[in-house]
């Protein structure tokens, strides 16, 4: 029996496609039910595909990264994806980048509808002066381990990913080596976790960064972290449409990227944040030291970012793409 190994889905197999399948059918004979809406092709579509052909209900399947251009390319998975996708009544993605992806490698040839991904403002906005627990002029985080102090003039970068290979979270560990050189003030918060965690506590270790690198694990208050930093740092060579760059961007957190995938899309380069021309780690060393230099332009940066998210990526937004779809799959 294949077992499907991913961060997000924990050692999930067949039985885990048929339980669901049958879950899907209980929901919605349960709730009467128009239509099921699958997120991640993997291995979403294949159980709504089979829901729909025993109780003969709709789905529409949301592509939104590694099911497409990483999972789903994995010849264990491909026929499987490329005929729950095709049989789907409606195929969206997050991004042109991610529709375009599905067309040519994953060879989708239907039509595949645009709908970037939204946030809900309201959980990730800007909380002045927040900095966390502050004790005795100093910010106070706790990791998984132990508590750390963060003092005043210190800058605080942040990432938060699950630590998958495409997120290079040890690369962004080997740049902050440069960036702490120059600014030994500087600190990385990372949370989250995931398959390369061990690999970047070694690295942390071997560039000898222990006091200015923290790992505080998976953690549920985001918003707050996110209002004690100073800058959001993103690392990937290949995205979709990335939630937590919405969330940082929303809480006029001034970001970072590589130009990976779906990204620039998002976040408009020198306009709503820094992209990055390639994936160099000397280049992005260069273009974080120069943003955490420069307060004045976090600052715009960081409205800049919140205005584009209000403007295009809320559920006022986006929620009426995603019912005209609907529609259109349930009146077929």
């Amino acid at each position: 029996m294949d077992r499907f190994d991913h961060p997000l889905f924990k050692a999930v197999g067949p039985p885990y496609s048929m339980a669901l399948t049958s879950k899907m059918i209980k929901v919605a004979k349960a709730s009467k039910l128009d239509l099921i809406h699958s997120h991640y092709a993997i291995p979403h579509a294949q159980a709504a595909y089979m829901a729909r052909e025993i109780i003969k209900i709709p789905y529409v399947v949301t592509l939104h990264g590694s099911d497409v251009h990483t999972l789903g390319l994995d010849p264990a998975y491909k026929p499987v994806v490329q005929f729950t996708v095709e049989k789907a009544d409606a195929v969206t993605a997050v991004s042109e980048f991610l529709m375009k992806k599905a067309h040519e490698e994953l060879g989708i040839e239907r039509e595949i509808h645009v709908i970037p991904n939204f946030i809900d403002t309201s959980l990730f906005t800007q909380v002045e002066g927040i900095r966390l627990v502050v004790e005795n002029g100093c910010v106070s985080f706790r990791g998984e381990e132990e508590a750390f102090e963060v003092c005043p003039n210190d800058k605080i970068v942040l990432h938060a990913s699950n630590f998958r290979e495409v997120k290079r979270v040890v690369e962004l560990v080997e740049t902050m080596r440069t960036v702490v050189d120059a600014y030994p003030n500087t600190r990385l918060i990372i949370a989250g976790d995931g398959p390369t965690r061990i690999e970047v506590e070694r690295k942390i270790e071997e560039l000898k960064l222990c006091n200015n690198i923290h790992l505080l694990g998976i953690k549920s208050n985001m918003q707050e972290i996110m209002c004690s930093a100073d800058v959001f740092a993103m690392n990937s060579t290949l995205e979709g449409m990335p939630l937590v760059l919405l969330e940082a961007m929303s809480c006029k957190l001034p970001v970072i990227t590589t130009p990976a995938g779906g990204i620039p899309e998002l976040v408009r380069p020198g306009i709503d944040g820094v992209v990055t021309k390639g994936f160099g780690k000397e280049e992005y060393a260069e273009e974080l030291i120069r943003l955490l230099e420069d307060g004045k332009r976090r600052e715009k940066l960081g409205e800049a970012g919140l205005a584009r998210v209000e403007d295009k990526f809320t559920a006022e937004k986006i929620v009426p793409m995603y019912e005209k779809v609907f529609e259109e799959a349930v009146g077929k």
